[in-house]
């Protein structure tokens, strides 16, 4: 993994993408407390005052890189910091269904304390068996995982070179990010990122690697 240069004025020490595709995966910021203890799914929430404060760090860790385009899964939660980012450059944030969370059926928009009070067998099953259990009515994390990657599919021609940021929920990001790296779905928590995290995949014809992740995780609040 390559190391990173923090506030140094030559901004990054990882090369810039060449002949590969850089990937920077960002977590939708802090959710606010009523939404955080929701099964949010698919659906929209608010950020927390915290997770605004993380758009601004974005844009401060991200000031220095050339990013060819922001996408972005269509949530509010996502949509909103992609705009930021995007407009910040001069560009539009690019969102795309496909990149929307897994949809938690019946569950969706529910809290958890609600949702585990009434149905604790099939929430044990759910993460017992995550990533591949389905919500009931809804989608599995590994249905969610297998729309980005036909995001990607579609995005990727024509990619090598550039830089491009993707605005996602966590667990499809940590899915994705799985995928990518050809691990099994179930251990996709091991390259998870907390909310409003970011991290970078370079991505080549025959593979990928993980250029930086979570940087930000030694700066002090």
């Amino acid at each position: 993994m390559e190391a990173w240069a923090g506030e140094r004025e030559d901004g990054l020490v990882i090369p810039e993408p060449t002949d590969f595709c850089r990937l920077w995966l960002l977590r939708h910021p802090e959710l606010d407390r009523t939404h955080a203890e929701c099964a949010v799914g698919s659906g929209p929430a608010e950020l927390s005052r915290r997770g605004r404060a993380q758009v601004l760090r974005w844009l401060e860790l991200l000031q220095p890189v050339a990013l060819a385009a922001v996408h972005t899964s269509p949530q509010p939660q996502c949509l909103g910091p992609a705009r930021a980012l995007a407009e910040a450059r001069g560009q539009e944030a690019l969102a795309d269904e496909r990149l929307r969370d897994q949809h938690m059926g019946r569950w969706q928009g529910r809290p958890w304390s609600d949702v585990m009070r009434d149905e604790d067998g099939a929430v044990r099953t759910f993460f017992a068996e995550f990533g591949e259990a389905r919500a009931p009515d809804g989608e599995s994390l590994g249905d969610g995982v297998e729309r980005v990657l036909a995001w990607w599919t579609a995005t990727m021609p024509g990619a090598a070179g550039k830089a491009l940021a993707v605005v996602l929920p966590g667990s499809l990001l940590a899915g994705f990010a799985a995928a990518m790296l050809g691990m099994r779905l179930s251990r996709c928590l091991s390259v998870q990122v907390p909310h409003g995290g970011l991290g970078a995949l370079d991505v080549f014809q025959n593979g990928v690697r993980i250029a930086t992740w979570n940087p930000d995780a030694v700066r002090a609040d």
